[in-house]
This record gives structure tokens, C-alpha cells and sequence, in this order.
């Protein structure tokens, strides 16, 4: 007896790979694979669906943080006045920038080392 497929059967194949192939769209994988898997295994193909693993989703890049750049000698000492105008330091620039970078300095603290004339504010020796 030769093989006869019926329109609805043809009709309900059609109809399950359709939904075999959207759900497949939504979770980003290939729509055309799984219409032919729900298509050719019906309602089994839908199943393998739910049972293949879910996508990896990429968690998007931290934001970059601006970069703090303090321009002056490296091999010299540097000092700072705090919140109550006390002198702190010496420091290296390494640490200078450290604490800037920490909170414990803004850019209108006032900073200074030997190659400089005066106490100057933060913001005019650095740039992001």
C-alpha cells in the first residue's frame, strides 16, 4: 500500500514546526531546524525543545570608569591638605592617585611636591 499523507495531517505537521520554528526564533537558535524537527517528530519535536539547554546569554561589559591621570614627577614626594587643612604625606604619586581614586580626595584638594612653586588644586595637575 503506497504512503497517502491527508491534508489535515499535512496541515497539523505544517502547524507544528511553525511553532516548533518561533519559539526556536525567540530563544535565538535556528528557526529551520526546528521547524523541520517539529515537522517530521510533531509534538516529540516541541518536547525536544523544552529539553535542549538554553542559550548562554553574555553578561554585557562593565561599564569603563574614567581614568584619572596625574601629571607631575614619579620620583618625587607629594603632599596634601585635608578636609581640616593638615598637611599629609609624603606620598608617592602612585599613592596620591590611590587615595584620589578611594575617595579621599577630590579635585579641589590641594596638592603639591618639590618641583611645584605652590599648593595647587587637584584638578589642575590631573585630566581624565
Amino acid at each position: 500500500m503506497p504512503f497517502e499523507l491527508s491534508p489535515l495531517t499535512l496541515a497539523a505537521a505544517c502547524l507544528i514546526g511553525s511553532l516548533s520554528a518561533y519559539m526556536a526564533h525567540r530563544r535565538s537558535k535556528n528557526p529551520y531546524l526546528w521547524f523541520a524537527l517539529g515537522f517530521f517528530f510533531g509534538v516529540l519535536g516541541i518536547f525536544a525543545f523544552f529539553l535542549a539547554s538554553k542559550p548562554k546569554t553574555q553578561k554585557p561589559p562593565a561599564p569603563l570608569e574614567p581614568v584619572f591621570k596625574l601629571n607631575g614627577p614619579v620620583d618625587k614626594f607629594w603632599y596634601y591638605l585635608d578636609a581640616e587643612n593638615s598637611q599629609k604625606g609624603p606620598m608617592s604619586k602612585d599613592a596620591l592617585t590611590a587615595a584620589f581614586k578611594s575617595g579621599h580626595l577630590n579635585l579641589n584638594t590641594y596638592v603639591w611636591n618639590e618641583e611645584l612653586a605652590s599648593w595647587k588644586h587637584l584638578s589642575e595637575l590631573s585630566h581624565y
